[in-house]
């Protein structure tokens, strides 16, 4: 398991770029907007939604519950997909997440 430390560290990067950014959000979807089982929920969210509301809370969960990440993890293209060059520092990130969840 990748040091639970590091993980958490990498979260909160992530959270204080959406803030800096000025990507995060101060209100709550609709439930029905997060319960889309459309890839990033792409139908429902936009993408800072989908990492603010679902991705972020997901991983913390399984960072508290001292469980692997979720295998093979893809999120750093979609967020370049999503950005293109705008927001390059967030996809790092991001891409250092999908990175660990490929050591097993």
């Amino acid at each position: 398991m990748t040091d639970i430390a590091f993980i958490d560290a990498k979260l909160d990067d992530i959270i204080a770029y959406l803030k800096a950014a000025r990507l995060w959000s101060e209100t709550l979807p609709e439930p029905s907007a997060l319960a889309s089982q459309e890839p990033f929920a792409i139908d429902t969210l936009t993408f800072e939604q989908w990492l603010q509301f679902i991705y972020l809370p997901g991983i913390r969960e399984h960072v508290q519950l001292h469980q692997q990440l979720p295998a093979d993890m893809a999120v750093a293209p979609m967020a370049h997909e999503a950005y293109g060059q705008e927001h390059m520092p967030l996809v790092h990130l991001l891409m250092v997440l999908d990175n660990l969840s490929k050591i097993r």
